[in-house]
């Protein structure tokens, strides 16, 4: 059939118009397939390796960490949103910087490491040193979850015998527990290499036992304030009862210098004997507590435990 000039060009168009469309979409696919490429934040050679840091310019904009030898990727990972890296400490300006040189000796073992701190912000939270070994053979040797806020930052300390550096860190376990985060006890912890990986040392958390008399006397005011915080009554039974965490404090101090025993005795010295829910508060602490990422090591540190906990009266205590 004879179309004409007229419909030869309304063929073509349409045709034109198809192509277009297809060639629209074949773009957008390849896109899709192929999006942007990140972008390089910070490169670093470490003898055979370097370490590149990326931003992911494709998604939410987090950064990532890539580890070469050669053209062999040998460790990657892909950050929180609001993650960012850096080779060595947070910042160049922390007094830590020193100690996380890269090719510097972290773990004491003679192989020379690379540690790479990420922060994902936000209050107590989320600070990590990545540590690898970047000797004869690679491995990533611990991923140390530290957290930190403005009055509590890890802090590293350089052995006596110039090996191997301690991690001194705070548990953050029971922080908003109970309490608001500014006002939640977050106790000390110290670490270091041992077995492959880093670990609570015992040696330095451990101290002197307390005598009796002198808890005695550091819970009184403790109690004090739990008798006068719940003095009208109107909430004299835990959860509901007014309980000041240093109540908790001083109990997880007790713990993280291996006794146990006594911070069971300290709550039988400091919990009044007119507020309730004493069993149910023990409870929920130890609920809490097992929850610490240190709670195994910590738990090793202890006494063998009594068969029950200490029997100490409140009446016996007030007097």
């Amino acid at each position: 059939m004879y179309r004409g000039a007229a419909g030869t060009r309304s063929v073509v168009a349409a045709v034109s118009v198809m192509l277009a469309a297809i060639f629209s979409a074949q773009i957008a696919l390849a896109r899709e397939h192929h999006p942007p490429a990140p972008e390089l934040i910070s490169e670093q050679l470490i003898g055979p390796y370097v370490a590149r840091v990326y931003r992911d310019t494709a998604g939410c904009g987090g950064e990532f960490l890539e580890i070469a030898r050669g053209l062999k990727v040998v460790y990657s990972t892909r950050g929180h949103c609001q993650q960012t890296f850096r080779v060595g400490a947070l910042e160049s300006s922390d007094v830590d910087d020193k100690f996380l040189a890269p090719g510097s000796d972290v773990t004491g073992d003679g192989s020379p490491n690379l540690v790479v701190s990420a922060y994902t912000g936000g209050a107590n939270c989320c600070l990590s040193y990545y540590v690898f070994d970047i000797g004869t053979k690679f491995r990533l040797v611990d991923t140390l979850h530290l957290e930190q806020d403005e009055h509590a930052a890890p802090h590293l300390v350089r052995l006596e015998d110039g090996h191997g550096l301690q991690v001194i860190t705070h548990d953050w376990t029971f922080s908003g527990w109970h309490a608001s985060p500014p006002q939640s006890p977050a106790p000390l912890v110290i670490l270091h290499y041992r077995d492959g990986a880093f670990h609570v040392d015992e040696d330095l958390m451990r101290e002197p036992a307390m005598s009796l008399g002198k808890l005695q006397a550091e819970a009184s005011p403790v109690r004090w304030r739990l008798l006068t915080g719940n003095a009208d009554g109107a909430a004299s039974s835990w959860p509901s009862a007014k309980v000041s965490p240093d109540l908790w404090e001083s109990m997880l101090s007790l713990i993280y210098a291996g006794h146990e025993d006594l911070a069971w005795k300290y709550l039988d010295y400091a919990w009044p004997g007119d507020v309730r829910g004493k069993e149910k508060f023990a409870a929920d602490f130890r609920k809490q507590l097992a929850l610490s990422p240190y709670w195994k090591e910590i738990s090793a540190m202890q006494p063998e435990p009594e068969a029950k906990p200490s029997s100490i009266s409140a009446e016996s205590a007030s007097k």
